[in-house]
């Protein structure tokens, strides 16, 4: 009799700790993105919206800063070497602020905005420019000696 008391209140105990775990799981985001078992390829950031209706960009996947969260894309573009970012990236020149990156690569121009998983590539620097401008943001694209 004494053991099946104590196999019922073992089991409730385990019981208990599995609800408590479900429900922390369920309500504490930082522990579901840690989920090491989740294939899931979703993003849950918002797609880049474009600034112009008329201006001529595309939107590309970003390759400048791979296998970094796109929370800490900022932190990591901050620790990182310039000049050694343009030559890994191909970039010619580049400039940037506190929300973004620009730069030219060959005969495109392209804009970064820290913690977006996609980048605009412009054909031309005045469609830079001016999407800048409209972003009320002021970026001078320097060449790899500045850095």
């Amino acid at each position: 009799m004494r053991w099946l008391f104590r196999l019922i209140r073992n089991l409730l105990a385990l019981l208990a700790i599995v609800i408590i775990i479900v429900i922390v799981y369920r309500n504490v985001p930082a522990l579901s993105d840690l989920n090491p078992f989740d294939n899931s390829n979703e993003q849950t950031t918002e797609e880049m919206a474009p600034q112009h209706a008329n201006a001529t960009y595309k939107i590309e996947d970003n390759p400048l800063l791979q296998n970094v969260p796109l929370g800490q894309t900022k932190q990591a573009f901050n620790w990182i070497n310039k000049s050694e970012f343009m030559d890994v990236s191909g970039l010619e020149r580049m400039g940037y602020d506190d929300n973004y990156v620009a730069g030219q690569r060959g005969t495109e121009y392209i804009l970064y905005k820290f913690g977006e998983p996609k980048m605009y590539v412009y054909q031309t620097e005045q469609d830079l420019m001016n999407d800048l401008s409209a972003m009320h943001s002021n970026i001078e694209l320097l060449p790899k000696t500045a850095y």
